[in-house]
């Protein structure tokens, strides 16, 4: 998350999508990781727009003390909630298979999978930018990259182009409950929007 970027359209959609699911015990015990690219030039009221926006409270944002471009894996090893938890990434999940530089916009497959695996029963969602390529060409990398090293997760997107929301869990049965409330609620347009695996 980039301070530039902070109360544009999508942290309403995200707010929306949040208090929805929380609301309906889909999301439980649930904490946002707003992965700042520049946490040099957020302020304390930044930081409360930003819940206000994501309607959850502020206590519920994690704060880190490492820093998430040269110490990557001591920032994520910070993160001990083992409850549901939302990676706010700039653009989404790296599916380059090669280093570049801006790889702080980015999470990657071996962290979403560091997060999920083990006993813990959490709920992990990242946001996913889908810029030029088609949708479903995105998807099909997204479903590529994950299951490698991700025997035993189960996978929900939530496309809503221009960005979607990727849910991951080791347990079939919150991603079936997940997709149970999709598919009431959107009802004949769940198809189009939400893909399984």
């Amino acid at each position: 998350m980039q301070l530039r970027f902070l109360g544009d359209a999508f942290d309403y959609w995200k707010g929306s999508l949040f208090c929805r699911l929380q609301g309906e015990g889909i999301l439980v015990d649930f904490v946002v990781d707003p992965m700042l690219t520049d946490p040099k030039n957020w302020q304390e009221s930044d930081s409360r727009l930003y819940a206000d926006l994501l309607q959850i409270t502020k206590a519920q944002v994690l704060r880190h003390r490492r820093n998430l471009r040269e110490e990557r894996p001591q920032y994520f090893a910070e993160i001990t909630h083992t409850g549901d938890l939302f990676l706010d990434p700039d653009t989404g999940i790296d599916l380059r298979r090669t280093r570049h530089s801006n790889i702080e916009r980015y999470v990657k497959v071996s962290e979403i999978h560091q997060l999920v695996r083990g006993n813990l029963p959490r709920i992990l969602c990242t946001y996913q930018h889908l810029p030029r390529k088609k949708t479903e060409d995105i998807l099909r990398e997204l479903m590529s990259a994950l299951s490698e090293g991700g025997t035993g997760v189960h996978y929900s997107f939530y496309k809503t182009w221009p960005v979607g929301m990727l849910f991951i869990s080791g347990s079939r049965s919150r991603i079936k409950a997940l997709n149970k409330y999709f598919r009431d609620h959107l009802g004949r347009h769940s198809d189009a929007k939400v893909a399984t695996w």
